[in-house]
């Protein structure tokens, strides 16, 4: 089974969509969607961006065995159109 996606109300009367692994397990929650149409369109971008989206590293590096997990992965291109690690 893959993952899916739930519709859920929110507390302020409006609804978010949860990301859910295969075991069930909370992978992601949405923004805030005021309507159940404002909210199934937030899924279908989802999908477009964790289909296509770079991977972006803000995060400080600890050891260069941490950066061989990126290797393979796609990277968001500079101004110049080099992929480059952003620090």
């Amino acid at each position: 089974m893959a993952g899916y996606f739930k519709l859920v109300d929110a507390h302020d009367d409006g609804f978010r969509v949860k990301l859910t692994a295969p075991d069930g397990t909370l992978v992601a929650v949405s923004t805030f969607y005021a309507t159940k149409e404002e909210a199934i369109a937030g899924i279908e971008l989802i999908r477009e961006i964790a289909g296509t989206g770079p991977v972006v590293d803000h995060s400080r590096v600890e050891s260069s065995e941490q950066d061989e997990l990126f290797f393979g992965l796609q990277s968001a291109p500079d101004r110049d159109g080099r992929v480059r690690r952003d620090a």
